[in-house]
């Protein structure tokens, strides 16, 4: 069970790692669904390509930490810091899930953009099932 929801949670973000450098790199698909806007349809924030492409690969990271974790990486890092990331990488996920009360989350005050509705119905509940998956992996491996 940790194995296959381990597994899960490296395909998970490897594939949303892969989606920001496809975005960084000029992509276009999904684009208008994922970034936070208005009522008046203004975007929130435009991030820069660097921006993206940090995010790309801190995602890539979570997904290489998990690796870590069903042993078939070793790297040779302090034992206290995978205790730490274990408990920190799904904790910033159940953030997001809760979320910044005016755009994202479930305490969203902005909820008909398209991305409002995207957030509610895909990206609440994958940031739910990322967190509930790392704290079960954390406590169970």
């Amino acid at each position: 069970m940790i194995l296959l929801l381990a597994s899960t949670l490296v395909i998970i973000f490897s594939f949303l790692s892969a989606m920001h450098f496809y975005w960084a790199f000029g992509g276009r698909w999904g684009v208008d669904s994922v970034i936070p806007t208005a009522e008046d349809s203004i975007k929130a924030l435009r991030p820069p390509t660097i921006a993206t492409i940090v995010v790309g690969i801190v995602l890539l990271s979570f997904a290489l930490f998990y690796v870590t974790r069903m042993g078939l990486l070793t790297v040779e890092l302090a034992s206290w810091l995978f205790l730490y990331t274990g408990w920190v990488l799904p904790a910033i996920f159940l953030l997001r899930v809760i979320g910044d009360f005016k755009y994202v989350g479930l305490f969203k005050k902005i909820k008909s953009t398209k991305f409002a509705k995207a957030d509610s119905k895909y990206f609440i509940p994958l940031c739910a099932f990322l967190a509930v998956a790392g704290f079960i992996v954390q406590l169970y491996h």
